[in-house]
């Protein structure tokens, strides 16, 4: 007979494929920094420029392309966003004037995100706030062969990560 007072156990699945000690703390190291830093650098671009990280990446994305333009769609892939997650994006930047929609000549359909002169100034603007958080809380730590080496890291990890200019390749 059980005794009333001892703890039921039930027997819980195992895990599955388990990581090694040191995947496990590759892992959760980069989730942990990434989580971090992401975490900051939204906090101090928002309070210091009145948009967060996210529209940051938009303006980000939009400056390093031909003419400071892209279709909505492509920019949406580059951010990785849903097209209402992309739609809701540009119109927050466009109230902002930060960026304008054009129709895309190509298709006549679609429309072309540009970054304005104003959304490039407040982009240069948060690009110091930007670099100092980075810098504070991550590269400042490490020597130039650590940088060297953790963009080798990265690059082993997932190839074009850091060596292609657009992303996801």
């Amino acid at each position: 007979m059980r005794d009333p007072d001892a703890p039921v156990t039930r027997a819980e699945p195992a895990e599955p494929d388990p990581f090694t000690a040191e995947e496990f703390a590759a892992w959760r190291g980069m989730l942990r920094v990434h989580s971090t830093v992401f975490r900051e650098l939204d906090r101090a671009v928002l309070k210091a420029h009145g948009f967060g990280i996210d529209s940051y990446g938009v303006l980000i994305t939009l400056v390093t392309a031909p003419e400071h333009r892209l279709p909505i769609g492509e920019l949406g892939l580059r951010r990785n966003l849903t097209p209402s997650g992309i739609s809701r994006s540009v119109d927050r930047l466009a109230k902002l004037d930060l960026v304008e929609r054009s129709t895309n000549p190509a298709d006549r359909r679609s429309f072309l995100v540009g970054l304005t002169a104003a959304g490039l100034r407040r982009l240069r603007e948060a690009q110091v706030t930007h670099h100092r958080v980075v810098r504070e809380l991550l590269l400042s730590r490490l020597d130039e062969p650590d940088l060297r080496c953790l963009g080798e890291v990265w690059e082993k990890a997932m190839p074009g990560t850091v060596s292609s200019p657009i992303w996801p390749l």
